[in-house]
């Protein structure tokens, strides 16, 4: 007896390659996932997070993001769990959509979605498999950044320990509810979004949420029968785990640094008793990532075997040539050619602009690492600040430029004033707001 599990997982969709978007590969990409899963026939689907790009997502997005999952919840039921670049607000609107504007109880819906890691509010649900005889027990953890244990958990010995210390707690609760009166029919999924030690990133990914303080410890994670895992852009088994755990991957390369990554979907089948059965699929829909490097002549005896793709060209020169982008895209006439970078002894002239240059440049969440403690902010309470950075980097400049929240929290660490002037709700206590416009 055995039970099937469909595993996907970082769609971010809106994610442009430079100033292009790829609409034309999501959707094709997105089919193919939906056609392996109808093949497939499993019990279970899983994305196990960032179904967006960015926090605020476009309205074409959030109709493509809301058809896909209908298709899917189509074949079996879908649980997608919150990822870093995911908002809660968001993802309860594409749920609203989903159950018919609010017409369709949560126990009814084909779609379910994982926000919120509170113990009393963690996503524990059950799903019988197709045959009757094995039921699917799975529990959903969304990505946790470190300021939310103060703000979600009250746990005081949570705020003073480290993220991997914090998350071992948060999983070790989350094992114990997915465990609490199940039986020898069920067969236990644990999904979450996260990047655990060991893991090799495709450094697509926010870089702050795989720097070394953001790891959990692979044998800290529950032992079930398949761990469904997000946050790390290239497919790969976690092998310190103990048990099959997975992160299936984006389903597109997403920059020139994955051109060599060959990206995919999992399928499990599990079961009480038995060795499971992992099977990665290779997705095919998206274009090539290619970069050609050297002189003009050597990149033109390789332009007849580019096609379609999406190219970056690092070009070898001897004066500044004016007509290079030109050159370029006649010599590869199926390509987009998203950068252009003229590299001579003496120089470099950039041609196009690109977003992922690939220059060293101070890091300015090192840059704030450093300074703080010297503003007496050390410890936990600079975990808390820098989190509160990285939370103010991933939202969209605000319509209403007032204050508030993780900036107050910022402010007043720059300032050196102790945190304890920030109350939970991230105001701004015996101040007035003169000093955080000022800091703005």
């Amino acid at each position: 007896m055995t039970a099937r599990v469909f595993h996907t997982s970082d769609w971010h969709l809106g994610r442009q390659i430079g100033r292009y978007r790829r609409d034309a590969e999501v959707d094709a990409v997105l089919d193919e996932i939906i056609d392996i899963a109808d093949e497939f026939a499993p019990d279970l689907i899983v994305h196990s997070g960032d179904l967006f790009d960015s926090s605020r997502p476009g309205l074409d997005d959030i109709r493509r993001a809301a058809q896909a999952l209908r298709r899917l919840g189509a074949i079996a039921p879908v649980v997608v769990v919150a990822g870093n670049h995911d908002t809660t607000h968001v993802l309860a609107f594409v749920e609203y959509v989903l159950n018919d504007m609010g017409n369709r109880e949560h126990d009814q819906a084909r779609v379910r979605f994982a926000t919120d890691a509170r113990p009393d509010r963690l996503l524990v649900a059950d799903y019988p498999a197709k045959d009757g005889d094995l039921t699917l027990r799975i529990g959903a953890l969304p990505y946790l950044h470190p300021n939310r244990f103060t703000y979600d958990f009250a746990d005081p010995a949570l705020t003073t320990a480290t993220y991997a210390q914090r998350m071992r707690t948060v999983q070790t609760d989350a094992y114990r509810r997915l465990t609490t009166g199940s039986g020898a029919r069920d067969v236990l999924v644990f999904a979450a979004h996260l990047f655990v030690e060991g893991a090799a990133p495709s450094y697509s990914e926010r870089k702050i949420s795989i720097a070394d303080d953001y790891a959990a410890a692979a044998t800290d994670m529950p032992g079930v029968a398949y761990g469904a895992l997000g946050h790390i852009h290239k497919p790969q088994r976690v092998a310190r785990a103990g048990f099959p755990a997975y992160y299936a991957g984006s389903p597109l390369q997403m920059d020139f640094g994955e051109r060599g990554d060959t990206k995919s979907v999992v399928l499990a089948e599990i079961g009480p008793g038995r060795e499971p059965l992992i099977e990665t699929v290779p997705l095919t829909s998206g274009r090539r990532l290619i970069r050609l490097e050297g002189t003009l002549e050597e990149i033109a005896q390789l332009a007849g075997r580019v096609g379609d793709a999406w190219v970056k060209a690092v070009v070898n020169v001897e004066a500044f040539n004016p007509s290079l982008a030109n050159t370029l895209t006649t010599m590869l006439p199926h390509a987009t050619i998203v950068d252009v970078e003229e590299r001579r002894a003496d120089a470099a002239h950039r041609v196009l602009d690109r977003e992922t240059s690939t220059r060293e440049l101070p890091d300015i969440e090192d840059l704030l690492r450093d300074y703080l403690p010297g503003r007496g902010t050390t410890g936990p309470a600079l975990d808390r600040v820098m989190a509160a950075f990285a939370q103010l980097q991933a939202e969209p400049d605000p319509d209403d430029p007032a204050p508030c929240c993780e900036e107050n929290l910022l402010t007043a660490a720059i300032a050196g004033r102790p945190l304890d002037s920030i109350d939970r709700s991230g105001l701004l206590t015996g101040t007035d707001t003169t000093t955080a416009e000022a800091a703005r």
